[in-house]
């Protein structure tokens, strides 16, 4: 059977919603409650994981699991398909109405006192169901933000343009490899 079959017909999202759940709570028990369910049905989904792919994707001791590489590598895939899915239902919400939605923007401390609030306010005016969220920070932080897809825009300014070229690069390659 091929990885497209195997992907197909074995692996459900909702087994690699449990494995994230699990690996970010450190324990299954921990990882049951805050998903309401009981710990035999997470230690089932992680099995069926395990078995679909033909590794084992945590290390269990007694100071509770961690992700192995495999575990690792599924989870920042993982990561990137939920994310897709957000933005899929976004993107049917926006072409639903796209006068609602939501809007994440980074700018640097001083920009963002000043001309990128005077935006934001005139933007809310104008478009009242448009939810802005407005991250302050360094650039780094900020390119960090970006390639996490945790905003959707960084308005900065450089003081040295060498910047520019790194924070981009590292951004671009961050996305490529998802």
């Amino acid at each position: 059977m091929g990885i497209t079959d195997r992907i197909e017909r074995r692996l459900k999202l909702h087994d690699l919603r449990v494995l994230m759940s699990v690996v970010q709570a450190g324990s299954m028990s921990k990882a049951a409650e805050r998903l309401g369910t009981a710990q035999p049905a997470l230690s089932r989904s992680i099995a069926e994981l395990e078995h679909a792919l033909g590794v084992r994707l945590l290390d269990r001791s007694p100071r509770g699991v961690e992700a192995t590489d495999y575990g690792r590598a599924l989870i920042k895939r993982g990561i990137a398909v939920f994310d897709e899915l957000r933005q899929g239902v976004k993107d049917i919400e926006f072409l639903s109405d796209p006068t609602a939605g939501e809007l994440r923007i980074g700018a640097g401390e001083a920009i963002a006192n000043g001309p990128v609030l005077a935006v934001i306010e005139q933007l809310s005016r104008q478009y009242p169901r448009i939810s802005i969220h407005l991250m302050t920070g360094a650039v780094e932080k900020l390119c960090d933000e970006l390639a996490e897809r945790t905003i959707e825009m960084a308005i900065i300014r450089l003081a040295e343009p060498s910047l520019i070229g790194s924070s981009l690069s590292r951004i671009c390659s961050t996305i490529d490899s998802s």
